[in-house]
């Protein structure tokens, strides 16, 4: 019942916040305003566009502007990394956060942004440059959003939105995060001046879609309430005269697929595999030498996102020094082999191929390793395929079997033949497999000191958790793709299906803004600023 009581009224669809975006004068130049919006299945979201249900979007985006049907996220498809993504314009293996939580084997810590005392960790662990950076010179916001270095101001609501976020009541959160756009009115007046920049972000759709799934009436309603506050803040900014000055901007961090099976990696490799697996993880703010006495203890540890990607750590064995067979591990600074996966030591001193014992599970569906410097193997359960690149340009072919990514109905056969192509050929060519820019996206994941030596992402329909009707991290379409909209001066008005990457976004907005695009991006400019 009180989830339903903050459903989108009818009053809501047409009035404001109430805010007063109002300046001395009219702008000289534009402003851009970007509503993150979790967990968005662009299936759903298009087909409530299509019934009329998000009339607010309708009509300050698609009528407005343009919508791409198919904007592919980043790997993982899971929310921290694809933030650190939108802000950076790079892969997550090129700016270093592969997930909400993640493993640092040289310091002997695990960062998880989901623990209250870590959660603003985020912008001290990795070191690329943010659109904020890139415009120091203005007036910049961060309305919840947790990817915020560089911005001039940044609220995070803890103690409002703290209590609601407790009980579940995720749409209230979210008319929080856009109430606090009376931050940003109020600093424009003082300065009388357009912001640069103002990211809001919006939760409820991905934690609604955990509980209830997103096939459900409950995940739909949050899309509706979206747009309709949305709308509410839109309203706002018309009223001030200053909507044809706003380029206005609407994503999500990964797709949402309902869950119909669990299948919990953590049991399944502490109790069956008999892996000396570590039951939790100790951040830098224990003791180092605590933290080394309790990470020897173990040979593996287990980071994973969205339940639907995990990532295995392993320790490298080596010979036992008695003799005895007893499973021996150097410490935690060198890497396995891909020798050692397909022969690794068990508590109970059997070895495992770990590569073969869970490719064959039900649950999985693709597992990944480093083969070695630019290289990566895939494998499922039509066989192993290699990718090979050097940052820009990635090369595909099948190792064994028939097949593995069922890419030879689509990809171009030049393709599969090893030879390398660009990343954005790479996008082109498979954005309708079941595996959308896989190639040049899993090198660059691999990129990454902090990823595991194992990738492990599930089949359709399964997640590696316990609970959840829904879920995201996997590579499969429904993970990948999102929605991405955009409004406002120098974007076309057209509709069409991409493929574009969200990567591309910071790139688009400052060309739109006017600035210089720093040609080591991921991303590339959608469209093209005149002057």
């Amino acid at each position: 019942m009180l989830v339903a009581g903050c459903a989108a009224m009818p009053d809501e669809r047409r009035s404001t916040f109430g805010i007063d975006f109002r300046l001395p004068e009219p702008p000289k130049q534009p402003g851009a305003v970007v509503f993150f919006v979790d967990g968005v299945s662009p299936t759903v979201f298009l087909e409530l566009l299509d019934a009329g249900r998000l009339p607010n979007i309708r009509k300050y985006f698609v009528d407005r502007g343009c919508t791409i049907e198919r904007c592919v996220a980043n790997i993982p498809s899971v929310t921290l990394a694809n933030e650190t993504s939108f802000v950076t314009g790079l892969f997550p293996g090129h700016h270093g956060i592969t997930g909400i939580n993640w493993f640092d084997r040289n310091r002997l810590m695990t960062r998880n942004y989901e623990e209250v005392n870590q959660k603003n960790a985020l912008d001290g662990d990795y070191t690329a440059r943010t659109i904020f950076e890139y415009l120091p010179d203005e007036t910049t916001f961060s309305l919840f959003f947790q990817a915020h270095r560089g911005a001039t101001k940044f609220a995070e609501n803890w103690m409002s939105a703290g209590p609601p976020y407790f009980f579940g009541w995720y749409q209230f959160v979210d008319r929080i995060a856009l109430w606090r756009f009376d931050i940003a009115a109020e600093i424009s007046r003082q300065r009388g001046k357009l912001p640069a920049l103002a990211v809001a972000y919006l939760l409820a759709p991905d934690m609604e879609a955990y509980r209830s799934g997103v096939s459900s009436e409950a995940y739909r309603e949050t899309l509706v309430h979206a747009d309709a506050h949305i709308g509410r803040i839109l309203r706002d900014y018309e009223k001030a005269g200053l909507l044809k000055h706003l380029i206005l901007v609407l994503v999500s961090d990964h797709g949402m697929t309902d869950i119909r099976s669990h299948w919990p990696i953590e049991k399944f490799l502490r109790d069956e595999v008999r892996l000396a697996v570590a039951g939790e993880g100790w951040a830098e703010d224990i003791p180092y030498e605590r933290r080394l006495n309790y990470y020897r203890k173990f040979s593996c540890v287990l980071t994973g996102s969205g339940d639907r990607y995990w990532a295995i750590h392993l320790r490298k064995p080596r010979p036992a020094r008695d003799g005895s067979g007893k499973p021996e591990f150097e410490n935690w600074l060198p890497r396995p082999s891909p020798e050692d996966l397909r022969a690794y030591p068990a508590r109970d001193g059997r070895r495992v191929d770990l590569i073969e014992t869970l490719r064959s599970q039900e649950a999985v569906d693709l597992v990944a390793y480093r083969a070695g410097p630019g290289r990566v193997h895939l494998v499922t359960k039509k066989g192993m395929a290699e990718v090979t690149g050097d940052g820009r340009r990635s090369a595909y072919r099948v190792v064994r079997g028939n097949d593995p990514l069922s890419y030879g109905d689509t990809v171009p056969p030049e393709m599969l033949l090893g030879l390398p192509h660009d990343a954005q050929e790479w996008l082109e060519a498979t954005a309708d497999t079941r595996y959308p820019d896989l190639v040049p996206q899993i090198l660059a994941y691999f990129e990454a000191p902090l990823v595991g030596d194992l990738a492990v992402f599930a089949a359709p329909g399964w997640d590696f958790g316990d609970h959840f009707k829904a879920g995201h991290g996997g590579l499969a379409p429904e993970d990948m793709f999102v929605p991405l909209l955009m409004a406002g001066p120098g974007v076309p008005h057209v509709r069409h299906r991409g493929p574009v990457r969200a990567v591309d976004v910071v790139p688009t907005l400052l060309d739109l803004l006017g600035r210089p695009v720093p040609p080591n991006l991921d991303g590339r400019t959608l469209v093209r600023h005149r002057p």
